[in-house]
């Protein structure tokens, strides 16, 4: 099975992909490419939000083409790479991406923010050991990323359950 699949990241990408401009402008609404922890993924978002930055939806090949600008000089093999990383998210990209790319977004501010939390618990014990007190202490007062990162997430999530869903005939 393909990892694509089962990546949120990567579903969040495809969905994008596939819709519109102004759909992909609210989901794109307080993401940022560090959000993602596959660094492809992280620079094929900086490649969309790019995009849409220049009033273009993030189909597959406008986000090649800005891949391609981005290159400082010919890279066939990364150029190359990119084409078939984009190619393969957007092949196993959900159908109904409307109804999906909220709730990925929520998704993956959600991991982004847990391992936020585990890089910052993991500097905090790194301090604890080996830093004075009085750092350890300004480290630990320290959670403006964090809770900003929290704030994204509980945003999405609030978007995500108020988009509208089908109702089922009776």
């Amino acid at each position: 099975m393909d990892s694509a699949l089962l990546n949120p990241e990567h579903q969040f990408l495809g969905c994008l992909m596939q819709l519109p401009i102004d759909p992909v402008r609210r989901a794109l609404t307080g993401m940022r490419p560090s959000d993602l922890a596959d660094p492809a993924a992280s620079f094929v978002l900086h490649l969309a939000i790019r995009a849409v930055a220049a009033a273009q939806p993030p189909t597959p090949v406008v986000l090649f083409e800005h891949a391609h600008e981005l290159a400082a000089r010919p890279r066939c093999s990364r150029l190359r790479e990119i084409a078939l990383w984009i190619a393969n998210v957007y092949e196993v990209a959900p159908l109904a991406p409307e109804q999906h790319v909220l709730y990925l977004k929520a998704a993956v501010l959600k991991v982004a923010w847990r391992r936020a939390v585990a890089e910052y618990a993991q500097r905090l014990l790194q301090a604890v050991t080996e830093s004075p007190s009085h750092d350890l202490r300004a480290l630990a007062d320290d959670t403006e990323a964090l809770d900003e990162l929290w704030a994204r997430y509980e945003a999405a999530r609030q978007q995500h359950c108020v988009v509208p869903r089908p109702e089922v005939a009776a």
